[in-house]
């Protein structure tokens, strides 16, 4: 891909992510968070690497090995850069107070027209992730809204998605399916 070398400066720590964003989870009663959804911009691309880094981490169950870790932070670093600003990946952040506590991609597929429907875009759904002090709030809700209401503006045919058991109920109540049909498998 041409210029995909913009990039963050991929920083070199010893864990995924910064821990001042993600931090530990606290399950005091807290009031319903007053949040502000929006399209990410550029000056969001920290936060959003950090983030998405955290998720990555609480995927695998744990950090990459050390020899690992500096490469997939400089990779997602760069993808990241290289996409922020247009229409394929379109990233969406939940604010409250001023911060971002929770993230989440759709990822524009254009497909052939199917017989039943003559729009030929799909939406894949990737990376919702919210702070652990935030789960449980409505702030992933909030976020997957936010997502299916761009794709809605876009006339896309369908959304669909790779969950965790975790964000599987969350999902089936917004009306989501697994339709049994597709089957994947990896090249790397």
């Amino acid at each position: 891909m041409v210029g995909h070398r913009r990039s963050l400066p991929a920083r070199r720590l010893a864990s995924w992510h910064d821990p001042r964003v993600t931090e530990p989870a606290s399950r005091d009663e807290q009031p319903r968070p007053r949040l502000r959804l929006r399209r990410a911009v550029r000056s969001d691309l920290p936060v959003i690497l950090d983030l998405r880094l955290a998720f990555d981490r609480e995927l695998l169950g744990g950090d990459l090995p050390p020899d690992r870790v500096g490469p997939h932070r400089s990779q997602v670093a760069d993808y990241l850069a290289t996409h922020i600003d247009g229409d394929v990946y379109r990233v969406w952040v939940a604010e409250e107070g001023g911060r971002i506590v929770a993230m989440g991609g759709l990822v524009l597929v254009d497909r052939p027209p199917h017989p039943r429907s003559r729009r030929t875009g799909e939406g894949f759904i990737v990376n919702v992730y919210t702070l652990p002090r935030w789960r449980g709030r409505g702030v992933g809700r909030a976020v997957m809204d936010a997502l299916v209401a761009d794709a809605r503006t876009l006339a896309l045919r369908r959304v669909y998605l790779r969950t965790s058991d975790d964000g599987r109920p969350l999902y089936e109540q917004m009306g989501f399916r697994d339709p049994g049909t597709y089957l994947s498998l990896d090249l790397d």
